[in-house]
Formats: C-alpha cells, structure tokens, sequence
C-alpha cells in the first residue's frame, strides 16, 4: 500500500498566502478583526475575493490559521529539540523568530485570548514539571497554579511583544522563569491555606 504524502504547496500558493498574512496583519495592527472585511484583506493583499476563499471562509478562519501556524513552529521545534518540552528561553527566541506571526496577540488590537490558548497549549507540560518538583499538592491547588501561570506568563509576553520585543529573550526568560518558579514556591509554602 502507498503512502500518502502531503500535498506540497507550490510557490504562487505560498506567495498569496503570504500577501493575504501580510494585508491582514497590517490591517489587525489599526482595528479589530471584526471590523476588518475580506473585501479590505483583497486590497491589501492585491487579489481578488474568489483567491481569498480559495484558502479560507473568513478573517476569523486566517487568524486561526495564523495561530495554528505559531503552535506548528513550536511543535516543530520541540521536536528539533529532541526533548519533552521547550523552556522558556527556546519559546522566547522562537515568538522572536515569528514576531510577523506574532503581530495577531499583539497591539491594541491584538487577541489576548488565543495568547492564552497558545500558551496553555504548550505550557502545560512545562508548568507540570515545575510543580511536581516542588512536591505533592492537591490536584485543585496544581489546576489553580497552572491556570494563574499560564495568564501571567501570557501578560508578560503580550506585553514584551506589544512594545515590539525591545528586550532580549534571555532578559524575558529570566523574568518568567523567576516569577513561576517563586509563585509555586509560595504557594507550596503555605499549601495547607487552599
């Protein structure tokens, strides 16, 4: 039996995908999505609207996409990696790495709510990891951490990325690293509380 084998997107494919990210991102950058049309994402992209739904249904199934495309280049790089999860610092230099792609969380108009999702997708192991070295607590107390974490870590890099990431990542990581790390401590210090 063959293998199917995923179809390979040709370069014209490529380039108009990339023109619609583009117009679509300059467009996020001066209002919300729901006030942007597909008719304004066309000029920008300098196509025509049969083109545009040739590859989606509307600016929300794109900014999916575009979130979908962040997630891939995070599991890609894990895999790269070879390991179970990637630090903060490799997470840091890969958003960094993606900062067009970026541009969707970020900005007055940015969606904060899919950096929350994209975070916790990919923070989840890591946060774990960091719990249970610190020892045993109740799976409740483990949800709530993950979940205060999780919106924290988010703020932190909605902020960096929506001052155009003028830090460097290690300055970031090193923020974030500290800040989860003392934030489980403490609770686990008083864990009798929850």
């Amino acid at each position: 039996m063959e293998t199917v084998r995923p179809k390979k997107e040709d370069r014209r494919v490529r380039y108009t995908k990339q023109a619609i990210r583009d117009g679509f991102l300059r467009l996020l950058a001066e209002k919300p999505i729901e006030k942007i049309s597909v008719t304004e994402i066309c000029r920008e992209a300098d196509i025509n609207r049969g083109t545009f739904y040739a590859h989606y249904s509307d600016p929300y199934e794109l900014k999916h996409s575009l979130e979908d495309q962040l997630s891939e280049a995070m599991e890609q790089r894990l895999r790269e990696s070879g390991s179970k999860r990637l630090n903060s610092l490799q997470t840091l230099r890969l958003l960094k790495e993606n900062q067009e792609l970026c541009r969707v969380f970020a900005g007055p108009y940015g969606d904060h709510d899919a950096m929350l999702k994209v975070i916790a997708r990919h923070a989840d192991a890591y946060l774990e990891q960091e719990i249970l070295v610190l020892g045993e607590m109740s799976d409740q107390l483990a949800e709530c951490l993950k979940g205060l974490l999780v919106s924290s870590i988010s703020t932190v890099v909605k902020y960096w990325l929506d001052t155009g990431m003028k830090a460097e990542p290690e300055r970031v990581a090193y923020v974030l690293d500290t800040y989860c790390f003392s934030g489980i401590k403490g609770f686990l210090d008083d864990k009798d509380r929850f």
